[in-house]
């Protein structure tokens, strides 16, 4: 049973909601700015983050069956099967999950659907709930349903499903509390866990903030006598989004021979 829209619409309007709709679009233009002339997707609950690609050739919200669609949200929507999506192959140019993944069955069937529609050349940011920060605990939010996944869990999901990760980021790392005084200084605190993720020192600064943002580009297997062999295309620039380290690349390389 996933989020029903009327739930999402409820937090979204609300002064936390609002709050965390600002501060994970603002790592989206990061990455990828007003996405001029490209064709744009998203798949989950989207509909606060799409705007922010204001330039985009094409908008189009896929929402889950299970979630429903509300009117006039601003960005053109339908509902969609899980795994059946009604986009041609590689017809999108950037395609963005937030609230997809969590709620879902069948996470990888998910992101094999999504391989198909994303451009050879195109990149996708997932959005997921950070099983190890406090959002994925607070019930009153969208972010406490479903499975969160750790930044690993996630990235593991992600190379398993044929995507080379090309950036990573994180969110929210002030707490999801309806409280006038701690919004007041949510900036500040997130101000203050860019910096610390920036200094990359988990073993000192563990990874607490609410959400995990990874950035990945669709890798293509082929056979090379009876084994595999990965052919990356060159690594986008991701603006704030933190580089995946080259070591990340090689150990996805091994793997697929």
């Amino acid at each position: 049973m996933r989020t029903a829209v009327s739930d999402m619409i409820g937090f979204y309007d609300g002064a936390l909601g609002r709050l965390a709709a600002d501060h994970i679009s603002a790592k989206l233009f990061e990455a990828w700015g007003p996405a001029k002339n490209l064709r744009v997707a998203g798949f989950g609950y989207t509909t606060p983050f799409l705007p922010v690609f204001r330039e985009a050739e094409r908008l189009a919200a896929l929402v889950p069956e299970g979630t429903g669609v509300a009117l006039d949200e601003g960005v053109p929507s339908c509902l969609v099967a899980d795994h059946l999506w009604p986009l041609p192959n590689a017809s999108i140019d950037r395609l963005l999950i937030v609230h997809g993944l969590e709620e879902v069955a069948g996470p990888r069937r998910v992101l094999r659907e999504a391989w198909r529609v994303l451009a050879d050349d195109g990149l996708m940011i997932v959005v997921c709930a950070n099983r190890r920060g406090p959002w994925a605990l607070a019930e009153t939010t969208p972010f406490g349903a479903g499975r969160p996944y750790s930044r690993r869990q996630l990235d593991n999901l992600l190379q398993g499903a044929m995507f080379a990760p090309t950036a990573y980021a994180s969110a929210l790392h002030f707490p999801p509390i309806q409280n006038e005084a701690l919004l007041k200084v949510a900036g500040a605190w997130e101000r203050l866990g860019n910096m610390i993720e920036s200094w990359n020192l988990p073993w000192l600064f563990p990874n607490l903030a609410g959400v995990n943002l990874i950035e990945v580009r669709k890798s293509m297997a082929v056979p090379i006598g009876g084994s595999k062999a990965e052919v990356f295309r060159p690594v986008f620039a991701p603006g704030a989004l933190r580089p995946a380290r080259r070591q990340r690349f090689e150990r996805s390389r091994n793997t697929a021979s």
